[in-house]
């Protein structure tokens, strides 16, 4: 009886810290859509690779999703770095499907064929934060902002404005100032 209430402890406690530990793809850094694409299905099976494995549910769906997923796979790297700043998924793409109704609302196998094409957006996790403030809402009601979204600058964003409008100054203050200092 001990063991059984231990081990469900245990089993409990690594739930719970791999719970703790997850974080949404790309937190805290910036998604960008990198394109908006419409196949056909010829595109869709020049973009797929290998055969359908045995025991897939639905071989058209497996098909077009693969084909997106390896043309996403084509614009992935990168991300960029600034300054030790870490964000989870740096430099991946996802694939966003919106048409057609069969293959995005999964009515199931045998509704959805490579000839109908599919429509996807395609967006990129980049490290840089976000220039703006995020406000995480639990809902979202025309009450809040009056109806309209609101951005705020990041916290010290308008001083960037400051120093990328002021003149090239010498240190040295002589006529020099665009070529490199010597030691003397």
């Amino acid at each position: 009886m001990m063991n059984k209430k231990l081990l469900s402890l245990a089993v409990g406690a690594t739930l719970l810290s791999s719970a703790v530990q997850a974080v949404p793809w790309c937190h805290k850094g910036t998604i960008v859509q990198i394109a908006d694409v419409s196949w056909s299905g010829a595109q869709i099976m020049a973009n797929f690779t290998g055969t359908v494995p045995s025991g897939v549910y639905d071989p058209e769906y497996y098909i077009t999703s693969t084909a997106t997923y390896n043309y996403a796979n084509t614009f992935a790297g990168g991300g960029g770095g600034f300054g030790g700043y870490s964000v989870p998924g740096s430099g991946q793409v996802r694939v966003i499907p919106y048409a057609p109704y069969t293959y995005t609302n999964m009515v199931g196998p045998g509704y959805y064929y490579t000839s109908q094409g599919v429509k996807f957006k395609l967006e990129k996790c980049y490290t840089i934060p976000p220039l703006t403030v995020h406000h995480e809402l639990a809902e979202v009601s025309p009450d809040i902002g009056g109806g309209d979204i609101v951005f705020d600058p990041a916290e010290g964003v308008d001083v960037i404005k400051k120093y990328w409008r002021q003149a090239i100054v010498d240190p040295n203050d002589d006529d020099d100032y665009n070529q490199p200092e010597r030691k003397k």
